[in-house]
This record gives C-alpha cells, structure tokens and sequence, in this order.
C-alpha cells in the first residue's frame, strides 16, 4: 500500500493521467471507523502505446483508494456512466489543519472529501463489463 504525499502527488496523478476516462465501481463508508475505500476502473496508466491500427493501448487497471481520518464527505448519486474527467488532488487548511482532498470537480463534484491521509494500491486489470 502507498500513502500519496506532497512529494509523490504528482507522479501519481502523471502515472494515472488525472484518472482520466476512470470510473467509480464502489464507494464504502465505514462511519465508525471514519474511513473511506473506493474502487476504481482506471482507463490510462502508466505510458499509453500506439498501436499499429492507430488505437491507444492504454493500460487499463483496477485500484483502491482509502481515505482515512475523514473530515467532510459528499457524494451524490453516481450512474454507471458517470466517468472521471480529471481528478483534483490538493491540500488544504481548515481550522489551522492540514487536510488532502479528492475531487472529480472543482465546481460541482459528484464525489468530494476532505481527510488526513490516502492510500492507494493496484488491485488487478479493470473489470468493467461492455454492455
């Protein structure tokens, strides 16, 4: 499991392209705990590759995100094509605390939180079925 830092955030959003195409698979809140694990399809990662036929190879994969220590949580209803534009990552203070947000949208989110720490690791290939 990896921890996302001030030194390692943009390596992270570089190697993950902002989670860029991504999609939310789950969300789980365990309010006693004051923890948050997400699980995301990731459409690029790593250096995508021309193919021959002109198509990317974009390296598709699966991770899990946890939040813990959760200071604000918002997230609203999220439909099988809601998809990750670009993913916002910074920190912020709050009552002379340093906190680390995760956003899909400066302006009007459909998933928002504000917490001490991230973790991250790869869970496998991506699992999204076509329909």
């Amino acid at each position: 499991m990896k921890e996302l830092a001030k030194e390692n955030l943009s390596d992270f959003l570089t190697y993950y392209h902002k989670l860029h195409d991504s999609y939310i698979t789950s969300v789980n809140y365990d309010i006693n705990s004051s923890k948050i694990e997400l699980l995301i399809d990731v459409c690029w990662s790593g250096e995508a590759i021309l193919k021959e036929d002109n198509t990317y190879e974009t390296n598709k994969t699966k991770i899990r995100i946890f939040f813990n220590k959760i200071e604000k949580f918002n997230c609203s209803e999220i439909f099988s094509w809601d998809y990750i534009d670009s993913i916002i990552i910074k920190y912020i203070d709050i009552e002379n605390k340093e906190y680390i947000t995760f956003s899909n949208n400066e302006i009007e989110p459909f998933i928002y939180i504000v917490c001490e720490k991230i973790q991250y690791e790869e869970i496998g290939k991506k699992s999204r079925k076509k329909l």
